[in-house]
Formats: C-alpha cells, structure tokens, sequence
C-alpha cells in the first residue's frame, strides 16, 4: 500500500474518531433520556479505530501496549464468575454493560495521532456541553429555588441530566481539563484564555451550589494535588499557604451564601444520626449507603476468596435487604466499587481489578503526568461513593476520564523521549 494511501485511511481515522468522541461527551449528558445515541457514539468510536486498522498491526498494538493489555482484565477477570454464578441472565447483562472496558482497551493503542484541530475540537466541545449543561441546571433552579432548596432536606439534589455523583464528577474533570489546557498554553490568545477561566470558575462555582459531598471532596483533592505539584516544582511555600487560605474562605462563604450547601450539610447530619441510632434508613441517602456496604460485606464473608459470583450479587443483596431492612422500598446495590467486587469476585477477584485498573497509571510510571494523577483521584474518590462501572453512563464516564489523560500523557511522553 502506498504511504499516501495509508495516510489517507489514518486521517479518516481520526476525523471519524474525533466526530465519535464528540458524540460521546454529548450521549453521556443525555444518556439516560437518549441511551441510544451514546451506545452510538460508544460504537463508532471503536469501529472508526478496529475497521481502519489492520487487524495483525491492531493486535500487535493491543499486546504491545502493556498498560492496555492489563487493563482489559478489568473486564476479563468476571468471565469467573461463569463457573460458580447461578444467575447467568444477570451476569450476561453485567458482562455487556462492561463490555466496552475490553473493547476500548484493544482499539485505545491504535487510534493514531490526532492532530491539534482535532484535539481542540475534542476539548472545547467537552467544555461546550459541560456549560449548556450547567446553565440549564442552575436556570431551572432560579425558577425553582425555594422548592429545590427544600430538596436538600430530604437527600434529593436539584434535577439534572444525569445521576448527580456521575455529573459532578464530570464537571470535575472539565474544571481540570481548562486548567491543563491553560498551563500548557494550547490557547491562542489571551481572549481565549480569559473566556475558559471563565468557564473555570463558573465550574467551581456551580459544583458549590450543586453541593453534592463526593463532587465537592473531589474537586478539593484535585485543587490539593495540583497545589502541591506545584510546591515540589516551585518550592514556594508562601503560595501554598495563599492557596490553602482561599480555599478556606472560599468554602465558608460558600456555607455562608449557598442554601444548598447549608441544607445539605444539615441533612448529612441527620443522615449520620439515623445510621448512629439504628433508626430507619429509608430514604435516607448516607444511611443507605452505609447498610448497603455492611450487607456486601456480610455477603463476602460467605465465600471471602471468591465472592458469591458476578450474576448472584442482586438476588443475594435484595434477598438480604428484604431480611433485614423491609422498611427500605428499593433496595440498592452496594454504593462503593471496591466493596461491590469484594462481595462479587471475593479478595481474588478485587485484588485482579485494582491491579489491572490502575495499570494505565503505573505502567511506563505515568504517575509522573498530573493529568493522569487526576483522572485517578477522581475515580478511587469515585469508587468509594459509588459502584460506577455498574451502569452504561457510569462506564463511559469511567472510560473519559481514564483514557483521555492517558492519550495526552502518552502523547506527552513520546515528545520528551
């Protein structure tokens, strides 16, 4: 084949992968109105990368790239769960929801190098829908305040497109995103500049009235981590301190002015007290959440190496809740993702997943790359508050957030070599 063949079918790689990606960023906003178009978007970003690859260089690519190759195995490691799950129908419906972990892991090596037009494409759109998406949140909460604010009260958050922790999260990475673009000075002039710290501080400002505890924790570490690359690279200590000081100030004028936080904070507290009293937990949010952990823990013991499989983890934890909690109407499946592996695959399967989860961080010590610490410290956060691999969103999110970094981090470490 002719080299201006092969750049031809390499350019229309990545203009179709560019289109898809922009495509996801938008099905994940609708996703739970319009699940088709992100399971569209999700599609055509790995057919654009598998049908425009040869498929001897895609695999070569796959194996070669050892940080992908283990992180396939956060899917692989459930095909365990076939031996020793009764439910099968429920696991196979587990397995497809995840499906697109293994998928991503195979085509990711091999999407080829997307040029800067693409790359800021890809970026101001993720930055273009965070916006409308924020706006129409805080619009529909100005012709709704009180009765939202009273929502607070009662573990309900202010309506939005998508489940509020997945949002945040979102948001979170968006915030992240314009300051790395900004401190790699992709920006053309300082109009651009200005405008996305703009849109920067309107992200930090709408995560403090959307007041959601693991969007807030995560955005604080993320800010914390970011200080402190920044102490170890300019050892100013003064700065630091200056930092930390706006934060403080920042938080407690937010407690002072925001209703939302305030309410949140009150219903927290009386969250905490119904789990502490052994009241009832029902539609209490945290309350919830802690019976939910302490019933996938009492599910591990059962058969702490292995768990109780995959495709038996819904009927063993409703079956429980129904025994021990009738008073709670819906039950939920275990709010943390370690503890939900831990109860479904035992201390073999959670030991597999952190392992190969965590591989695009340090495989090739891409720890080194801030960006890459981020994505991480917003999805262990994550994990602890919520199983977000469960869902189809919460897998496409998972996925943003780990491999978008990762291709700029790689992209990073291919030009300083």
């Amino acid at each position: 084949m002719m080299l201006s063949e092969q750049n031809k079918i390499d350019h229309y790689k990545t203009t179709l992968f560019t289109i898809f990606t922009c495509l996801w960023f938008i099905g994940i906003i609708v996703g739970e109105k319009a699940p088709a178009l992100l399971s569209i978007s999700m599609i055509g970003q790995v057919l654009s990368i598998i049908l425009l690859t040869h498929p001897k260089k895609l695999w070569t690519n796959f194996v070669a790239t050892k940080s992908m190759l283990l992180f396939s195995l956060s899917f692989v490691f459930l095909l365990i769960s076939f031996f020793y799950s009764e439910n099968l129908k429920y696991l196979g419906e587990r397995l497809q929801i995840k499906l697109p972990i293994l998928l991503y892991a195979l085509a990711w090596p091999s999407i080829g190098s997307l040029n800067t037009k693409q790359l800021k494409t890809i970026f101001y759109t993720l930055v273009t829908v965070c916006v409308i998406s924020t706006a129409g949140i805080l619009t529909n909460y100005a012709l709704h305040f009180e009765e939202i604010n009273q929502l607070y009260l009662q573990s309900k958050i202010m309506p939005g497109p998508i489940n509020h922790i997945r949002f945040s999260l979102l948001i979170v990475f968006a915030t992240y995103a314009i300051y790395y673009y900004i401190k790699q000075r992709y920006f053309n002039n300082n109009l651009e500049k200005n405008l996305l710290m703009v849109a920067c501080l309107f992200f930090i400002l709408f995560l403090h009235i959307y007041s959601v505890r693991s969007g807030l924790l995560t955005l604080y570490a993320v800010i914390g981590l970011a200080l402190i690359n920044h102490l170890l690279i300019t050892k100013n200590i003064k700065q630091l301190i200056a930092a930390v000081g706006v934060l403080i100030v920042l938080a407690g004028i937010s407690l002072m002015v925001s209703p939302t936080m305030r309410n949140k904070l009150i219903n927290t507290q009386q969250d905490v007290s119904v789990y502490a009293n052994k009241a009832d937990p029902n539609f209490n949010s945290l309350a919830t959440r802690m019976v939910s952990y302490k019933i996938a823990i009492e599910i591990a013991k059962e058969n702490i190496l292995w768990g109780c499989g995959q495709g038996d983890l819904k009927d063993k934890n409703d079956a429980l809740f129904r025994r021990d909690y009738p008073s709670i109407t819906t039950p939920i499946i275990p709010h943390n993702q370690f503890i939900y592996y831990l109860a479904a695959t035992g201390l073999v399967g959670l030991i597999i997943f952190t392992f190969a989860f965590t591989a695009p961080l340090w495989v090739n010590r891409f720890y080194q790359f801030e960006f890459m610490q981020v994505a991480y410290v917003i999805l262990l956060l994550a994990f602890q508050f919520e199983a977000m691999i469960e869902t189809q969103i919460g897998v496409a999110c998972t996925l943003l957030i780990v491999l978008l970094p990762y291709y700029l981090s790689q992209r990073r470490k291919k030009a300083t070599a």
